[in-house]
């Protein structure tokens, strides 16, 4: 069994969403958002964050397009 000192926890990043914390002794990333808790390698970390800037970028351009149907919609039926 590894010692305590070997697990310290640091945290990384914190808000209103969950936080971020790593374990140095087993390079591990602790996610937690409410009541969930996920456990990935450091390496994953990055492509996480990644996956969630894609999302991110992927929800901005639907919403925009949702709009702008929908005003095009609003326009088309003022015009009869």
């Amino acid at each position: 069994m590894s010692p305590k000192s070997q697990h310290s926890r640091i945290l990384l990043a914190k808000n209103e969403s969950g936080s971020i914390a790593f374990c140095e002794g087993c390079d591990v990333v602790e996610l937690e958002v409410g009541a969930i808790s996920m456990r990935v390698d450091a390496q994953s970390l990055e492509a996480l964050s990644g996956l969630f800037k894609d999302a991110d970028i992927r929800l901005s351009y639907y919403r925009l397009e949702k709009a702008n149907f929908e005003q095009n919609q609003a326009a088309d039926l003022s015009f009869h």
